[in-house]
């Protein structure tokens, strides 16, 4: 918060109308978030502009219709500045000031978006208890169709959940979609589920489980020509994760109970060994792999890269840019190839152990990402 001199001084002294001061005691003292009275307003003007100050500070706030708004008719009237009003001290200022994130900015507690309707969203929608559980929502204004559930926490108190499929594969798409969701619905943490292609090596298996940190756009670049040979020189802006969700999550990696569990609800093939969780370097691009040495290529580049697939960057970015509140972001894919020979054999499986741990962790660690919630 800047102190009340410097948002004073922001304009010159013939610009310090008496609205001009009043919305910014206003926004001092907080009326954006609590209501406050003109007996607030009349003594932090008073000790700041002394007899400079507004002389009747009451009758301004009633004539500022559109800028404050009181709430409700107990006397003393108790004054709120609308997002007019605080917009109106921006103009007048050029300051940016910015509004603390609440609870209370949120609507929604995680909103979950998966690439394909079959198998990823079909296996988010069991995860979450069957597809009975969940409730067509939302404006039909938007392209996609949104359901909504309820996901019961340890603590026995529940999330709000909201999920959707994307028109298509690829970034574009998984972009739009998630803007689509984050303008509806307002979520705390926006989780993509699905599968990906793995890398070779630390006993990567089919069902481990990728988490994207950070995801990358491995076909953002430059191609050039050097000596005759056409070559490619990348310049990505990848995105990582929350700080917190990263630490909350590396407990996971040598925590395979939770993969145990998952295993069990499986009523299909299994793996010969138990599943992991891997956080690293995800690619993503408007690319299907069927070749190992494309693989090899772009491991040149992000030699810790765990896996590839094609729509977490855009989720990321979308995140990444969106209005306040923003939402934390996640990607939860699980192996289902290793990027040639490309079967659906493990598919189903993949999808079925990203659902489940996805739901698994935010059931049990959502206290340890928001311990003031």
């Amino acid at each position: 918060m800047l102190e009340f001199s410097a948002i004073i001084s922001a304009v010159k002294p013939r610009e310090r109308t008496d609205q001009y001061v009043i919305l910014a005691a206003l926004y001092f003292l907080e009326a954006h978030r609590t209501p406050v009275t003109a007996r607030q307003v009349t003594d932090l003007l008073t000790l700041h502009l002394g007899r400079s100050a507004p002389a009747n500070v009451n009758a301004s706030l009633r004539s500022y219709t559109s800028f404050v708004e009181a709430a409700g008719a107990v006397r003393p009237l108790r004054w709120s500045l609308t997002n007019k009003g605080l917009d109106q001290l921006r103009s007048l200022s050029g300051l940016d000031l910015m509004t603390p994130v609440t609870e209370s900015d949120f609507q929604t507690d995680i909103a979950f978006l998966c690439a394909l309707q079959d198998p990823e969203f079909t296996a988010l929608l069991r995860a979450g208890g069957g597809a009975e559980r969940w409730q067509t929502a939302g404006s039909a204004r938007f392209t996609h169709v949104f359901r909504t559930t309820e996901l019961a926490r340890k603590s026995g108190k529940s999330l709000s959940v909201v999920g959707t499929v994307s028109t298509s594969m690829g970034l574009t798409a998984a972009a739009i979609a998630t803007t689509h969701l984050i303008l509806q619905f307002k979520p705390r943490i926006v989780a993509m589920t699905g599968i990906a292609a793995g890398t070779r090596g630390r006993d990567r298996q089919f069902g481990d489980v990728l988490v994207a940190d950070p995801s990358v756009d491995y076909s953002s670049g430059k191609v050039v020509l050097e000596n005759g040979i056409r070559g490619f020189q990348p310049d990505p802006y990848p995105i990582g994760l929350n700080a917190r969700l990263r630490c909350v999550l590396r407990r996971y990696q040598s925590t395979p109970q939770v993969f145990e569990s998952i295993r069990h609800r499986w009523k299909g093939r299994l793996p010969c060994t138990s599943n992991r969780l891997h956080l690293g370097p995800v690619g993503a691009a408007d690319q299907v792999i069927d070749d190992a040495t494309r693989i090899l290529e772009i491991q040149r580049n992000w030699r810790k890269l765990i896996g590839v697939e094609m729509e977490t960057y855009g989720v990321y970015r979308a995140c990444h840019e969106a209005p306040e509140p923003k939402p934390r972001v996640v990607s939860f894919k699980s192996v289902c190839d290793f990027a040639a020979e490309k079967k659906d054999s493990w598919q189903a499986y993949a999808a079925f152990t990203a659902a489940e741990f996805a739901f698994e962790f935010f059931r049990s660690e959502w206290d340890a990402l928001w311990p003031t919630t």
